[in-house]
């Protein structure tokens, strides 16, 4: 197929979509004209546009995750809000706060241990972006999670090529208040969560405290007499304080801390060995050729390991945020500024085996400072208008070894053992730099038609100094700089046919910035481009049924360009262990799709709410791919962490049993298709870097009433093995991939 005719293809797809969301609304205007003026107490405001405004009014592609549902679906991580938004998606590389995300297909296909940490989607808490950090959050004490899908490049900035996730806290309010949450499930798992507002002065200043800690055995346990697994502990606090010296002035400072440790990287073997530790282990090709090691291989075994090392895995971040907004009247002016430090941390085995072959030290420290300002007219005018500017600098330095074990003699001169010789090493410094303009602008034609243009100027500068080693001897010495300069528009037309329906159309361009390598290595150029994104989309949001049933449906088609894929594998050169990371830019990509999603209150006790994506991710022409040191023609071929199908079904019925207590049960769905969850899938078509697909189903009943809850819960209900990703470094038994497992616990809470 011609580029030109897939590209007409996603254009009747779109067409198609359009017509069947047009059909829907013009179905729905009879019904939703009826309760046009009537205010609809179950509205959802966000702050997709930094404004308030209901979600239905956005013309933006967006699911908006609010504190009931957070408390309803017991939202703990990432992965549970993403199962109520349709085409997105994560991978776990083994731990909490590492997780690569993907909207629409759109996700970062770098190294996550990179100095500066890289992504395709904002993360903003408050204003504040903390990508740098982490992409998995505290959820404690939230007021609404959006994902917005699409490049959000006017008002989320850099990296937001696929999308951003713009989370709000629960601010401090004037009065005392509080709440307490004790959760105890599988695997000794022991959490409490809590929150306290305290107002210091009457009007003036009010202080609100928020925190999580919880600690599990966890559900992977070693074998090995040294014992553990993948126990960990968790713990993260936040404190605010609002200070309104006037009705005009609102002046927001935040502190936050989290911490996690864990004692393995978590995952199980496979059996599948890839082909550089194929021939270093058993002297074989790549294959399911690894030893059972006395646990076997999943999906037989789901919860067991045998190293012979202790590990320890974490991440600990802090930040710190102030956030001034001061309404002039005709106008509003917002001041954002903060600071964040994040440490990542491997230590111990790394082969994961019972062997003694190889073990790793990795501290990598990351930090990074922004700040923004920006202007934006109050109230709905003739030309409502936003401009700024934004600032920052992202900085990172990685200390890097692996280690020969005692049992080692295949790496080493002679064949004589090298207990303690480094293999690898990496000392790394890099820091990008970013300045930015931007600004946004709306004609209000009449009350139905409106017209917006957005354009933001986006300035990067990275520099990156590093020392590369191979068995102990200096590779490589780096010094090098480069510059990058974007302007990337927005336009989006809307146009209301009755006051509960909206219909939009929008094309907008993302950026990501290029940089240099950490190495010379011979097999890639010194410099890798920037990626630039444009997005196509046509959606409409309507009411139904005098507002009781919510819906919106988008279709949309990006075009990708200089996509930046990873290069990462070892080869033995004359018994030497010797190893290639880099950045590379694949020709161009496409993704291209639908998503809708519903909510429906079907009686006052009884609701649903459904989503449905699908997306068609895959690259239109990469000729010279480097998979593992083999170059392939991967033109055509699906995208790393871009599942073609995501559905998912939430319902929840309540019951009055007394004149205070409801009871509840909630049944929640979700279903995600096959997945190329590592490059090395290209390579190895029959291995654990395909995910295969799953469905999930969790189950929560409890009673309720204004102040108290208890819920009991199960998830994976009925213990799907599944996976979202497979990793490979020098794993003797294979590849790793982390293991789904049931969850049975009870939650009890009280608000005060």
């Amino acid at each position: 197929m011609t580029g030109a005719s897939k590209f007409n293809g996603a254009n009747r797809f779109i067409g198609r979509t359009a017509l069947i969301a047009l059909a829907a609304g013009i179905a729905a205007t009879p019904a939703a004209a009826q309760e046009a003026g009537a205010a609809n107490p179950d509205d959802i405001i966000v702050t997709a546009q930094r404004r308030s405004e209901s979600i239905q009014n956005v013309p933006i592609a967006i699911t908006a995750v609010t504190a009931d549902t957070l408390k309803k679906q017991n939202v703990q991580s990432v992965e549970d809000y993403f199962a109520l938004t349709p085409n997105v998606s994560f991978q776990s590389n083994g731990s909490r706060d590492r997780k690569d995300l993907a909207i629409r297909g759109i996700s970062n296909q770098l190294n996550p241990y990179a100095d500066v940490r890289q992504a395709t989607s904002a993360l903003y808490i408050d204003d504040f972006n903390i990508s740098a950090a982490t992409s998995n959050p505290q959820i404690v004490d939230l007021e609404r999670v959006e994902i917005l899908r699409g490049p959000q490049g006017t008002y989320f900035g850099r990296n937001s090529v696929g999308g951003a996730i713009n989370v709000s806290t629960k601010k401090p309010v004037n009065q005392f208040e509080g709440e307490l949450a004790l959760d105890y499930s599988s695997f000794d798992t022991k959490r409490v969560q809590g929150a306290l507002n305290v107002p210091i002065i009457d009007g003036i200043l009010a202080v609100r405290a928020s925190g999580q800690y919880e600690k599990s055995d966890g559900n992977i346990k070693n074998i090995n007499p040294i014992g553990g697994g993948n126990d960990s502990k968790f713990y993260t606090g936040r404190i605010q304080a609002r200070f309104t010296p006037t009705d005009a002035i609102t002046w927001d400072f935040l502190y936050n801390y989290s911490k996690e440790t864990l004692g393995m990287r978590a995952g199980v073997p496979t059996g599948f060995v890839t082909r550089t530790w194929a021939g270093a282990y058993y002297g074989l090709p790549a294959g399911y050729v690894g030893d059972p090691d006395g646990v076997g291989f999943f999906p037989e075994n789901d919860n067991r390991v045998n190293f012979n090392r202790p590990q320890s895995v974490g991440t600990k971040y802090d930040y710190m945020t102030s956030r001034l907004q001061w309404d002039l009247d005709v106008a509003t002016l917002t001041a954002v500024v903060g600071h964040l430090k994040a440490d990542v941390f491997n230590y111990g085995d790394v082969d994961g085996g019972s062997r003694d072959f190889f073990y790793e030290d990795l501290k990598l420290t990351r930090k990074s400072t922004s700040g923004e300002v920006r202007l934006q007219s109050n109230g709905k005018n003739f030309l409502d208008w936003s401009i700024g500017t934004a600032y920052g600098k992202d900085s990172g330095v990685t200390d890097q070894s692996t280690f020969n074990g005692s049992e080692i003699t295949f790496a080493c001169p002679g064949g004589l053992p090298c207990e303690g010789l480094e293999v690898t090493g990496l000392d790394s410094k890099s820091a990008t730099r970013y300045f930015a303009l931007f600004g946004q602008g709306t004609l209000n034609f009449t009350d139905r038609l409106s017209f917006t243009a957005g354009i933001r100027y986006s300035w990067e500068k990275t520099r990156n100094d590093s020392v590369v080693r191979s068995n102990a001897a200096v590779t490589d010495v780096n010094d090098r700089s480069a510059d990058f300069e974007d302007i990337s528009p927005k336009f989006t037309l809307s146009y209301k046919a009755n006051p509960n329906w909206l219909v939009f159309a929008t094309a907008s361009r993302g950026f990501k910035s290029g940089g240099t390598q950490t190495s010379s290595n011979g097999f890639l150029r010194n410099e890798f481009d920037p990626e630039t994104l444009w997005n196509y989309e046509l959606g409409t949001k309507f009411d139904l049924f005098d507002r009781r049933v919510r819906v919106d449906i988008t279709g949309f088609y990006m075009n990708w360009k200089n996509v930046q894929q990873t290069v990462n594998f070892q080869y033995n050169d004359n018994g030497q262990f010797r190893s290639i990371s880099g950045i590379a830019n694949a020709a161009s990509a496409e993704s291209y799709g639908v998503e809708g999603s519903f909510d429906a209150k079907i009686t006052t006790q009884w609701s649903l709410s459904g989503q449905i994506g699908y997306n068609n991710t895959k690259f239109k022409d990469y000729p010279n791919a480097l998979i593992n040191g083999t170059t392939l023609n991967i033109s055509g071929r699906q995208l790393v962490n871009a599942p073609k199908w995501t559905f998912g079904a939430q319902t929840q019925y309540t019951q009055p049993i007394t004149d205070r207590f409801d009871a509840f049960g909630r049944i929640e769905w979700n279903y995600r298709s096959r997945t190329l969850s590592h490059p090395f899938g290209y390579l190895y078509a029959d291995s654990p870097f395909w995910a295969p697909s799953y469905h999930n189903v969790n189950l929560r009943l409890g009673v309720e009433e204004e102040n108290f809850n208890v819920t009991f819960y199960v998830e994976n209900l009925f213990k799907e093995k599944y996976y979202a990703n497979a990793y490979d470094k020098a794993f003797y038994s294979g590849v790793q991939v982390e293991p789904s497992y049931r969850r049975i616990g009870v939650n009890v809470g009280y608000k005060f």
